[in-house]
C-alpha cells in the first residue's frame, strides 16, 4: 500500500508537468510526425536519464535532512504551494490552451533523440524549478526510507510522461480527431483540480510537521 502511495504521488504531480505545452511536447509532435512512435521513446529515454540525475541530486540533498520533521514540513509547504499555482494555473488556461499538431521537424537519428530530449529540458528554467518545488515537495510528502521506495517515486513520475506523450503520439500516427481541443481542455481542468487537491494535502501535512509537536 505504501508502495502504491509514493507511485500515485508520483505520477499526479508528474502530469502538471507533462501536460502543459513545451519545448519538449513540441519536439514530441515533430519528430513523432517525421517518424513515427519510435521518437517518443528516444525523447523518453533522454528526458528520463536526466531526471534520473536530478532525483539522484536531490536525494543526495536531502536524504538526511529529510530525516528531521520541520525541514519536511518546510519543504513540503513550499512544494504544496508550487504545486496549488500549478493546478490554479491548469484551471485557468484550461479554456484557451491548445496542442498544436502544425509541427513539422526533420527526423532525427536514435541517439539525436536521446541527448535531444535531455538537452530541451536541460535548458528550460521550468524544468529545474518544478524540480525544486514540486518534486522536492513530492519527496518530503512521501519521504522514501529504502532504495526500492526511491525507485518508486522515479517510475511513477516517468509513467506520468510516458502516460501523456504515448497518447500524443498515438494521437499524432492515427487521427488527430481523436484529440480535438474540447477533450485536451477537459483533461488539463480534471488535471488541474486533481492537483489543487493534492497540493492541499501537501501544505497540511506540511503544516502539521512544522507547528505540530
Amino acid at each position: 500500500m505504501r508502495f502504491l502511495r509514493i507511485g500515485a504521488v508520483a505520477f499526479i504531480t508528474g502530469l502538471s508537468g507533462a501536460m502543459m505545452p513545451g519545448p519538449l511536447l513540441a519536439l514530441v509532435i515533430g519528430q513523432t510526425a517525421a517518424q513515427g512512435f519510435a521518437a517518443v521513446i528516444g525523447l523518453l529515454v533522454g528526458h528520463a536519464l536526466l531526471e534520473l540525475i536530478t532525483v539522484a541530486l536531490i536525494i543526495a540533498g536531502l536524504q538526511m535532512v529529510l530525516q528531521r520533521r520541520a525541514v519536511r514540513g518546510v519543504i513540503g509547504l513550499v512544494g504544496g504551494a508550487a504545486l496549488a499555482w500549478m493546478g490554479v494555473d491548469m484551471i485557468r488556461q484550461a479554456s484557451v490552451v491548445a496542442l498544436d499538431f502544425g509541427s513539422s521537424q526533420a527526423a532525427f537519428g536514435w541517439w539525436k533523440l536521446v541527448i535531444a530530449g535531455a538537452a530541451v529540458c536541460a535548458a528550460n528554467p521550468y524544468f529545474i524549478g518544478w524540480w525544486a518545488t514540486i518534486g522536492a515537495g513530492g519527496l518530503a510528502h512521501v519521504a522514501p526510507e529504502t532504495a526500492a521506495e526511491y525507485l518508486t517515486f522515479y517510475l511513477g513520475h516517468e509513467l506520468s510522461d510516458f502516460a501523456w506523450y504515448a497518447v500524443v503520439g498515438l494521437v499524432i500516427i492515427t487521427s488527430q480527431q481523436l484529440l480535438q481541443p474540447s477533450v485536451y481542455r477537459i483533461l488539463v481542468l480534471a488535471c488541474g483540480v486533481i492537483i489543487v487537491a493534492l497540493a492541499g494535502w501537501f501544505i497540511y501535512i506540511g503544516y502539521r510537521f512544522v507547528f505540530s509537536k
